[in-house]
């Protein structure tokens, strides 16, 4: 039997715990901070995002979780980095219109996760990322919201 080769790898993100406060319902917004995704691996891997809704035990203090994951764009959600490399996407939130949505604070997650694109010469791991992004609905029609 061959030795096999492991390759560890991995990659960080500056979306750990975000916190957006005051957006109005029935409106689109594009967070003006992307989420950058750095790979800190030295092999290429391609990036996958997916919106969660979070568990109870993973919310933040008075957050409730968000009701539908279609509130919620990431654009692009998939990509390739080479090693070293820092890739983004824009992220979008979208707030029905239901005036039961005032004054609450929603909280979605976003699992980041590196795929080895080369699936040859052994094992890569890389660890995935769960980064946290709450946001606050206004109590007063008409409030654009602080970004």
């Amino acid at each position: 039997m061959l030795p096999l080769k492991l390759y560890a790898g991995g990659i960080s993100t500056n979306y750990a715990d975000i916190f957006i406060e005051n957006l109005s319902i029935n409106k689109e917004y594009k967070h003006n901070l992307p989420l950058k995704v750095t790979n800190r691996s030295n092999k290429k891997i391609e990036v996958a995002i997916k919106v969660l809704i979070p568990q109870k035990d993973n919310l933040k203090t008075e957050a409730v979780p968000i009701q539908d994951t279609k509130w919620i764009i990431v654009t692009p959600e998939k990509y390739i980095l080479d090693a070293g490399q820092t890739g983004s996407s824009d992220v979008f939130i979208k707030i029905p219109k239901n005036r039961k949505l005032r004054g609450k604070t929603f909280q979605f997650n976003l699992e980041i996760c590196g795929f080895p694109v080369e699936k040859k010469g052994g094992i890569t791991v890389v660890p995935s990322l769960l980064s946290k992004v709450r946001f606050s609905v206004a109590k007063k029609k008409g409030f654009l919201g602080l970004w």
